[in-house]
């Protein structure tokens, strides 16, 4: 399998884990009890981060479609 096609699994292990909270707190708004750090990203910044992240997947899978491209049937 190449590297290319298994970006679903590598992001999922790329993900930060946090020791202590449970799934149901970790999850995209999800807040810890304790104490709340600020918010320091802005939203451009985290519309930067999307675009930026959704340009690398695009490139991978063109990369992934051009290898198999080259690849005998």
């Amino acid at each position: 399998m190449c590297a290319a096609m298994s970006l679903a699994y590598d992001a999922e292990r790329r993900r930060p884990r946090v020791p202590g909270l449970s799934p149901k707190t970790t999850g995209r708004f999800g807040r810890s009890g304790g104490s709340a750090a600020a918010n320091t990203i802005t939203a451009s910044q985290a519309r930067a981060a999307r675009q930026r992240e959704a340009r690398r997947d695009e490139q991978a899978v063109a990369a992934w479609l051009r290898e198999l491209a080259g690849r005998p049937r």
